[in-house]
């Protein structure tokens, strides 16, 4: 463990940095504070899962003021991403690795949803200033490990804000999927229905009829006790997007999950009779479900519909009934579920520069600009599915 001290600093608050090698230096009770508007993927909770499967070193820079923790980032210095869309070059084509052939990635590993961590207590001046250490300390971290950059991946948009505030001259890359968010009208599924568009409304019933004309259903079931069901149609939903990983690696994971969380997790399954044809593993966080994994069997007809049954409309139902405010659908397909209510944000990747270094820019400035032309034309298309304030700084002109 490592401490740095900055006395100058607003609101007369003398804040230090100190920096963890496992999150279980940190209570529970004292990260909930910071975690707190980032959801289920910033948990403590969770980043003790995403620590335990992590092949490589991880780093947790905490601020400290004299009111307790005020700010906190999660780091990864791994050389082997399972997962190649955490991968920097995935984001970044001349991202360059350093030291041991390890990246420098900041924020969770998973979930594609990424923030500083910041107390709400603070004020507009503490939360630049607890932003600017963080940062400040994830770039002198990079370059005590010989790196070019670090990359905080998958910012929100309100991640976006706190690092675009804290450090100047850096440019975000805007990545090809939204962050998408389903909020649960009124007090049923019928409001529900009644707040979509009639064309909207239209499509929603004829996938409900769609699904219950093909003989499925959807069951509820405590994953706990389905953890075959959640490892085989977690494999084929890898499969589809590129990912191979092990089958007992995957398995090792959910178990972690399943125990981490209990209650809090359910399994959404579409049947059959008997026979499970696809499922949808949530997890409950707060006030909001949040979708992990979803898989179908791909003898499903798509006349069936399955995937919007079982992923959206079988969520919606299930939050209404636990007096939950919304789903999080996360990332991907984000104009089919724009087209069932959900909202889409901004998700953008950065690389801040290691202290000292050159701060040469490992993304393409036309890949930039490409990914920048595509949501103006989205948005464009379909202006009722974007907040406008939310995009506007990130489109350009």
């Amino acid at each position: 463990m490592t401490e740095s001290t900055a006395a100058a600093v607003p609101e007369r608050q003398r804040r230090t940095v100190r920096v963890c090698d496992t999150l279980a230096a940190v209570p529970p009770q004292s990260w909930a504070p910071v975690a707190a508007r980032a959801g289920l993927y910033s948990s403590h909770a969770w980043l003790t899962l995403v620590e335990q499967e992590t092949e490589g070193l991880c780093r947790y820079l905490l601020v400290h003021d004299d009111a307790g923790l005020a700010g906190a980032l999660p780091v990864y210095l791994t050389a082997d991403e399972p997962n190649p869309y955490y991968d920097p070059r995935s984001v970044f084509r001349a991202a360059v690795p350093g030291r041991g052939g390890r990246y420098c990635v900041a924020g969770s590993r998973s979930g594609y949803s990424n923030e500083l961590l910041l107390a709400d207590r603070l004020g507009e001046a503490g939360r630049r200033a607890t932003a600017a250490l963080l940062l400040d300390e994830l770039a002198l971290l990079a370059r005590e490990e010989e790196q070019q950059h670090a990359f905080l991946l998958y910012l929100n948009e309100r991640g976006l804000r706190q690092v675009a505030g804290a450090a100047e001259g850096l440019a975000p890359v805007l990545g090809y999927s939204g962050d998408a968010w389903l909020d649960v009208p009124g007090e049923g599924f019928g409001d529900y229905l009644a707040a979509l568009t009639s064309s909207r409304r239209w499509t929603v019933r004829k996938e409900l009829r769609g699904f219950a004309a093909e003989g499925l259903r959807t069951v509820r079931t405590d994953p706990r006790e389905r953890l075959d069901l959640v490892v085989e149609f977690a494999r084929r939903g890898n499969e589809k997007y590129g990912i191979v990983e092990d089958g007992a690696a995957l398995r090792t994971r959910f178990e972690r999950q399943c125990a981490a969380f209990g209650e809090q997790g359910v399994l959404f399954e579409a049947r059959r009779g008997r026979t499970v044809l696809g499922v949808a593993l949530c997890y409950r966080w707060e006030d909001r479900l949040h979708l992990r994994m979803a898989g179908f069997d791909p003898a499903v007809p798509a006349r069936a519909y399955a995937y919007f049954n079982v992923v959206i409309y079988e969520s919606l139902r299930y939050c209404y009934e636990t007096g939950l405010r919304g789903v999080h659908l996360g990332t991907g397909s984000h104009d089919a579920k724009g087209g069932r209510g959900a909202r889409i944000g901004p998700l953008a990747s950065v690389a801040l520069p290691a202290a000292g270094a050159d701060g040469a820019d490992p993304a393409a400035p036309t890949a930039r600009a490409g990914v920048r032309r595509y949501w103006r034309q989205q948005s464009a298309r379909r202006p009722q599915l974007f907040d406008e304030e939310q995009w506007r700084p990130w489109l350009g002109d």
